[in-house]
This record gives C-alpha cells, structure tokens and sequence, in this order.
C-alpha cells in the first residue's frame, strides 16, 4: 500500500519537477513538456533497481483524461469563434477537412501493415484538429495499446518538429507564391471572460495570488468531477452497464457537457482551469510512458512514423489547395494550420514568426475549438475505418 501510495505521489508531482527543469534548460524549452514527461516515464519503467507497478500507472492514466478535457474546454468560446472573419472560420474548417481526408488516405495505404490502424486513424484526427489531449482521449476510448500511444506520440513529435522549422522559415515565402497576402482587418473586441483566456493560453503571468488560484483550481476540479460523474452514469445507463463498452460514450458526454457548461459566463470566468487541465495530461504522459515496453514501442515506431507522416504531408497539401481554391490568404492559412496541427500553444510563436500579431487571437480561438471538436471527428473516422 505505501509503495502505490508513493508511485501515485510521484507521478501527480514529477511534471511540476519537470516543467521546472525545461524552463530552466533554455535549450530545450522548445520540447514539449508533454514529450518530456513521457520520455522519462519510459526511462522510469525500464529502469531495474525502479520498481513500477504498471497497472498502478494505468489506473492513474486512466483517470486523468477525463479530467483534462473538461478543464480545458471549459475556456471555450464558440459565440467568440463565430465571431471571427469568415475566412478564417472557412479555413480551419478545411483544416479539419483536410485532417479526415489524409487520415482516411493513410488508411487506405497501411491497413494491411499497421493492425490497429483505425485507431490510430481516429487518434490523428483528433490530434490534428484539436491537440494532444484529443489524441490521448480518443486512444483511451477505443482502448489504443500502450505502444500504439507511444509510437503516435514520438511520430507526432517528430514529425511535427520538421513542419514547425518550415513554418517558421520559408511557409510565408513559398505559400505567398499562390495565395493573395494578408490585409489588415478590424480587431476582434474580447469580453473580458475571453481576453483572460487567451492570456491564460499564452502563458501571461496572472496578477491574482496564490489563494484565489488555489480556490479556482478547487472550484474547477470540483465542477470536472461532477462533469465526470454525470457522463459516465449516464455511459453506464447507456450502455446497459457494460464496462467494456463505456468509455466512448462516457468521453463523448464528458465532451457534450464539458462544452455546454463553457457557454455559462460564470464556468469560463474560473481562472486556471486550461492550466490545470494542461497539467493533468502531462501527469497521463508521465504515466503511459511507465507502462511502456520499450522494445515493442521501437519496434513500432519506423511504420507509425511513416504513417503520421503521409498523414501530415498530405494534409498541409489538401488544405492548402482548398485555401488557393477559397482565396484564403497566407497569414491566416498558416495560423489556422497551427491551431489544427499544434493546438493554441504553438499560435504565439508562429505570429511573431509571421511579425503579425493579428492572427494570435483568431488563432487561439480556432485551436479552442479544435480542442472541442476533435474528439467527435476521432471517433467518427475510427468508427467509419473500424473494420467490420
């Protein structure tokens, strides 16, 4: 009992430690602190005199997806979305498109090489039009193994790294080449409620203190576990208490309420609540990757690798033709394809990379939403591809 009550300790309190460490290692603050956590919780487990129990770590993994998605949806502003310049809206929109076309491509290609690859299909549409949290979700729902999970994450790392150097480097150039330039628009007023989202997205430092952050932490817990409750007994009337059966639905209706409660002005003015549940998934990381086996996470790695490349490759080119065809401009196409790709934490950086600072705010709200949506298209795929 004490040995799990530590285990548990440590995997709740180490990405604190961890996020610490990049921050203070300039070099590597660009690695996501995502891949970090996971990269060491695969170190742990495969260290001999570092005793694990694997099924601690996934009961812990487990529970702690649930948990995010509510956190993180609940700055969610649709209304704010719909306000945007209808380009934009039009153009994350062919993100999406396009991240369900190049996934069902990528199946067609590999389904007889990669045996779980609906999944990871599902999985990747969920990554690429919202973010890593959809990515972890939609894999615990369809019940991904934990090696699918681990490839997908360092294939998604890597592969994702080559189109940020791109982006950043010669996007604007090339992309320039056929889509009509950037012009300035009016800017998007932001409601107080939605301004301190956005601040809370970019990492702007908070001017409240530590106990009113301790108190809206709890009341945001609070509210998630609720949100948790009610959609998984609602799953488990669903589906007639059938455990093997409960977790799609279960996150399905976590998502529903989750995204509900984020159009009441009181749930999206809890300050932190996208902090901590950022927090909780580096926690998920830490876990997963202590119950990885790493020779059968290698061994996959080379085919999901290739296959999360065609994925991306062939998503940026579809969306970028849609945008030629739709006469969608290059600031907002990249910014869109950098709130489908890498979810709002990468949109700051690619603005001043753009020296525009005009897509940072409809560039967080796409990714939002994103976040939002992604877990219904993940399914959707994985359930279309799942072979019957």
């Amino acid at each position: 009992m004490l040995a799990t009550i530590l285990q548990v300790l440590i995997l709740l309190v180490l990405p604190w430690g961890l996020i610490k460490l990049t921050k203070a290692l300039k070099r590597f603050n660009f690695v996501s602190p995502i891949v970090v956590c996971y990269v060491v919780g695969i170190v742990l487990a495969n260290l001999p005199f570092i005793p694990i129990d694997s099924e601690v770590s996934m009961l812990v993994s487990t529970a702690m997806v649930p948990l995010a998605i509510p956190l993180i949806l609940f700055s969610t502003d649709f209304k704010s979305w719909l306000k945007l310049a209808p380009k934009t809206i039009l153009s994350f929109v062919l993100v999406m498109v396009s991240a369900v076309g190049s996934t069902m491509l990528a199946a067609l290609l590999f389904h007889n090489s990669v045996p779980e690859y609906w999944k990871l299909s599902g999985m990747l549409v969920g990554v690429y039009t919202g973010g890593t949290p959809n990515l972890m979700a939609v894999g615990a729902g369809l019940n991904a193994s934990d090696e699918l999970l681990g490839a997908a994450n360092v294939s998604d790392m890597l592969i994702g790294a080559v189109y940020f150097v791109f982006l950043i480097s010669m996007a604007r150039w090339l992309l320039s080449k056929f889509l009509p330039p950037f012009r300035k628009k009016e800017k998007l007023h932001l409601d107080k409620r939605l301004h301190d989202s956005v601040q809370e997205i970019r990492g702007v430092k908070e001017t409240y203190g530590h106990v009113e952050r301790f108190r809206a932490v709890l009341t945001s817990v609070g509210l998630t576990l609720a949100v948790v409750a009610v959609g998984a007994g609602i799953a488990f009337l669903l589906t007639g208490g059938d455990f093997d059966r409960i977790e799609v639905p279960a996150i399905l209706l976590v998502t529903t309420i989750a995204i509900g409660l984020s159009f009441i002005p009181k749930v999206r003015a809890i300050k932190g609540t996208y902090e901590t549940g950022g927090y909780l998934l580096l926690v998920f990381s830490l876990a997963i990757g202590t119950t990885a086996n790493i020779d059968a996470l290698l061994s996959q790695t080379p085919i999901i690798l290739a296959y999360v490349g065609v994925v991306v490759v062939s998503a940026v080119i579809i969306h970028l033709a849609l945008a030629a065809i739709f006469r969608i401009d290059t600031d907002t196409t990249i910014i869109t394809s950098t709130a489908g790709i890498y979810g709002p934490a990468f949109v700051g950086p690619i603005a001043a990379a753009l020296k525009n600072k005009q897509v940072v705010v409809s560039g967080l709200v796409c990714g939002l939403v994103g976040y939002a949506l992604g877990n219904y298209l993940g399914f959707a795929v994985a359930w279309i591809l799942m072979p019957k």
